[in-house]
């Protein structure tokens, strides 16, 4: 091939673009190996923890066969980690969390199989999308319903999840359940677990703010959005002055939008701030807007950095019904509220909402980290910096 043909092959867009799909698919390939990998060892893990509840030694020889047990398989399997006296007690504690769960569904055995299956397919043209990669091998609906590839989730969660929750199954698996979801890093998985010792995680705040939606939403779709919508609102995200304002608030609402999305509930896009909504020559601006995919709603929130006053009401009603005339269609379900502030008295709350026949959540927010007003100046700027390190 001469010179000539070599450039013109180098700057066709289609070639470009051919070499773009290749290392496209090369990382998909990556991302899918690394997931089925974490799984694997997951598996492997749950496995053991299994074998030291089922197997009866420890009855036996007592807590010295774990340490037994790590020496032994650390000398002929080497190349595992995890394989410590502690890290075979977090299996054990791991598979008892779960047993009694796993026990109403389909044998372990019928998930390995289908994620066998799953890998024999990786010769197929067809490349995945993340979400695809993500997506449960099998969900069963039970009185408990368990997400089988639960052993996607990272082993530092997991033992973030067990330690905090080892007697309590069932919020160990909302929040494995949320991980999953949402694939929440460990610190954002600490911060919606909450402090230890106080019940104030996502799991106790999850659909507890005051509405009016079983009155003003069809069956079963109010008593879905009774459960998305949290109180309070945990935005120890934000870091504000001691004299904040609403514009304040908001801005640094805006600068952390997906922590926001996480925290309101579930299901929430984001649409924009100041929304501009204009009827018959009037210009009015909601603080934030969103879609709820679950849904199928615009939800309008107006944030507030005071006590919750009656009078709220009527302003966020106000936008609630220009955006069901302006931006709603067929398609969608009536435009819902939300109201945050600062705190709120929960059976005045409640009584205000009976005069509204649009459906309307009220929540407060706790969490905020306050900096002094003068914080700004505690600190050097550069100048004096660098004045400081000349001399």
């Amino acid at each position: 091939m001469n010179k000539s043909n070599t450039e013109l092959i180098i700057t066709d867009s289609d070639y470009k673009e051919w070499i773009k799909d290749i290392e496209r698919r090369f990382h998909q390939q990556q991302i899918k190996a690394a997931i089925h990998i974490n799984s694997d060892k997951i598996e492997f893990y749950w496995s053991i923890g299994r074998d030291i509840c089922q197997m009866q030694f420890e009855k036996r020889y007592g807590s010295a066969i774990i340490t037994a047990l790590s020496r032994d398989l650390r000398a002929v399997i080497p190349e595992v980690k995890g394989l410590t006296p502690g890290g075979l007690y977090y299996c054990k504690r791991f598979y008892a969390l779960y047993s009694d769960i796993f026990e109403k569904l389909p044998q372990l055995e019928e998930v390995s199989i289908r994620a066998n299956e799953q890998k024999s397919t990786r010769c197929q043209t067809k490349v995945p999308q993340l979400g695809e990669i993500f997506k449960p091998l099998h969900t069963i609906s039970t009185d408990n319903t368990l997400p089988l590839n639960i052993f996607a989730i990272p082993w530092g969660h997991h033992k973030v999840i067990i330690d905090r929750f080892e007697n309590e199954p069932q919020k160990a698996l909302f929040y494995a359940t949320k991980t999953l979801e949402h694939s929440w890093s460990r610190a954002t998985l600490l911060n919606m677990i909450g402090e230890e010792g106080k019940a104030n995680g996502l799991y106790e705040r999850q659909g507890k703010a005051v509405n009016n939606f079983p009155s003003t939403m069809p069956l079963p779709t109010g008593d879905l959005a009774c459960e998305l919508i949290n109180d309070p609102l945990n935005l120890s995200f934000v870091k504000l002055r001691e004299s904040y304002n609403e514009q304040s608030l908001k801005d640094a609402l805006v600068r952390h939008v997906n922590q926001l999305l996480m925290t309101i509930g579930s299901g929430f896009a984001y649409m924009g701030r100041e929304y501009l909504l204009s009827v018959a020559g009037k210009e009015q601006f909601s603080d934030l807007l969103f879609y709820n995919t679950r849904l199928h709603a615009y939800v309008v929130v107006e944030v507030k950095v005071s006590e919750f006053e009656s009078s709220y009401l009527g302003q966020l009603s106000g936008y609630m019904s220009i955006v069901n005339h302006v931006l709603k269609t067929e398609i969608d379900q009536p435009t819902i509220g939300i109201l945050i502030c600062r705190s709120k008295n929960n059976i005045f709350a409640q009584y205000c909402l009976e005069g509204y026949n649009q459906p309307i959540a009220i929540t407060a927010y706790e969490g905020i980290q306050i900096l002094p007003d003068n914080f700004n100046d505690t600190l050097p700027s550069i100048d004096e910096l660098e004045a400081e390190l000349e001399k």
